[in-house]
């Protein structure tokens, strides 16, 4: 099939499409949202707030990341170094799914800080991001080794990847405002320091 006269703007596998720009600005908003409850964190003096800025950086790289491609670069210089195929045809997936995986179970008590349905929703968003960013990218690598980038399949799966990362950003920016509004941090942090009680039954101690 011949796909060279497709729609760029809605492209989402193209760095200069709309969705890429939607991409850009979701990860950018949650890494605002990220920094604004890490500074409440700090002056209530959650345990967590290391966790919260933390994310709200790795979600600053990820913004970065969806406009430059810094991961594909990483891949490029990966695979001149190593022997990939099959779903470790994109060599940084691999890697990137190992150290998720422990950063996830490093951030337990942190998850577990959360009441319990946001605390679903959270596990939820992680797991419909990196089904997206690892594993359907690790299937897409396997059949782009064959048939290459530009076929239906490839363009198939490319759209099922990109719309989970999507989902996931998406289910933690509505956790991180729900959790906000719980706590009343839904203003810039102005870190002067305030006494405020928590009408959520978080865990957070």
């Amino acid at each position: 099939m011949d796909l060279s006269n497709k729609i760029w703007l809605l492209d989402v596998d193209s760095e200069q499409s709309a969705f890429t720009w939607l991409s850009v600005v979701a990860a950018f908003s949650v890494a605002w949202l990220l920094l604004v409850a890490g500074g409440d964190a700090a002056m209530r003096g959650s345990r967590f707030k290391w966790h919260w800025y933390f994310l709200a950086v790795l979600f600053l790289l990820v913004s970065f990341d969806e406009f430059v491609t810094v991961h594909e670069k990483i891949s490029a210089a990966l695979a001149s170094r190593v022997q990939n195929t099959g779903i470790l045809y994109f060599a940084w997936a691999a890697p990137a799914g190992v150290i998720s995986l422990l950063g996830l179970a490093a951030f337990i008590p942190f998850i577990r800080s959360f009441p319990p349905r946001l605390e679903i929703l959270l596990v939820l968003s992680a797991v419909l991001f990196l089904s997206g960013a690892v594993g359907f990218e690790m299937v897409g690598g396997s059949i782009a080794e064959v048939e290459g980038t530009e076929s239906f399949r490839y363009r198939m799966l490319t759209n099922i990847e990109e719309g989970l990362e999507m989902a996931g950003v998406l289910t933690f920016a509505y956790v991180l405002l729900s959790y906000m509004e719980g706590i009343g941090a839904t203003s810039a942090p102005d870190y002067a320091p305030r006494r405020r009680e928590s009408p959520l039954p978080t865990r957070d101690r």
